[in-house]
């Protein structure tokens, strides 16, 4: 006889998968949303999904230790989530949707500040708003029809000048903001494409000429002040002194003898004194004629 041992586990399927989301909606954006998965079961586990991908705890998303409970508190926290239940013999699903309510909010207007008359204009008004925010426009304090985010004139004129408002409002929650522009109508062919005024135009030319002439006045001041203060240069770029007829010439250099005689053999030199030639510049200084002449007499002494 042959005699063996066995464990049998007996598991409970997973059933009743549901998830609970508190406060009931709807829910408005600020304060802290949960939903809590439960589902019967032995021994299970909870996976969360957000659209299709997995969620972990983060800055705006935080899990308990079991997973059972989720917490949210932003609008980007909207869409589906969904909570995975499963045990070693059976998984089951449960999902719901989450909508944040937000807004109205970011705020803006886009309009031309000018406008020639009799043309088409347009004013559109934009506003961060989960439900889409319903508008209204006023011009001058009088409410123009409709709640379109756009509001369209096909020829305009000059009553249309003024102040336009536009107030975005969430119907769910009742918050209103407001934005304001102004409009100015100008006379027919007084804006240039851009949009902007002739006059503009033409006070930004003055300005721009005012500040080259400053510009040109101030480099020609410090050109003239720096050439005033300039010294001769020589070629080579050191300085140098000129000096006009610097080199004497000397007329009859070659001695002449009285009486040749063997005994008189010192000659006697006519003029020696240097005669300048007014041609001759920029050459060096001229040596001292006091030595020069004394030494020719010392020679005529002997």
């Amino acid at each position: 006889m042959y005699l063996s041992n066995t464990s049998l586990n007996v598991y409970e399927t997973v059933s009743g998968a549901s998830i609970t989301i508190t406060p009931n909606p709807p829910i408005i954006e600020g304060g802290s949303v949960t939903l809590t998965c439960d589902a019967a079961g032995f021994n299970i586990t909870r996976e969360w999904m957000k659209d299709g991908h997995p969620v972990s705890s983060g800055d705006n998303i935080i899990l308990s230790e079991d997973k059972r409970v989720l917490s949210i508190k932003k609008r980007t926290d909207s869409g589906e989530y969904l909570c995975r239940v499963s045990n070693h013999v059976s998984s089951e699903n449960a999902s719901d949707t989450v909508n944040v309510i937000y807004g109205p909010d970011g705020m803006e207007i886009r309009v031309p500040n000018e406008i020639e008359v009799g043309q088409k204009f347009t004013l559109t008004c934009s506003a961060d708003s989960n439900p889409p925010a319903s508008y209204t426009w006023m011009h001058n304090e009088t409410e123009i029809p409709g709640h379109s985010p756009e509001f369209t004139k096909e020829k305009d004129e000059y009553s249309d000048s003024g102040e336009y408002s536009c107030t975005a409002t969430n119907d769910v929650t009742g918050n209103k903001t407001s934005v304001v522009h102004k409009l100015s109508v100008k006379a027919e062919g007084s804006l240039t494409p851009d949009g902007l005024s002739v006059v503009v135009i033409t006070g930004i030319v003055i300005i721009v000429l005012l500040v080259v002439e400053v510009a040109v006045s101030v480099a020609v001041y410090f050109i003239k002040k720096n050439g005033s203060n300039v010294e001769p240069m020589h070629r080579g770029g050191s300085q140098q002194h000129v000096y006009e007829n610097p080199s004497p010439v000397y007329e009859n250099p070659s001695p002449v003898y009285e009486n040749p005689s063997p005994e008189n053999t010192s000659p006697v030199y006519e003029n020696p004194s240097p005669v300048r030639d007014n041609t001759q510049q920029n050459q060096s200084p001229p040596l001292p004629l006091t030595d020069f002449k004394s030494t020719y007499d010392t020679r005529i002494m002997q």
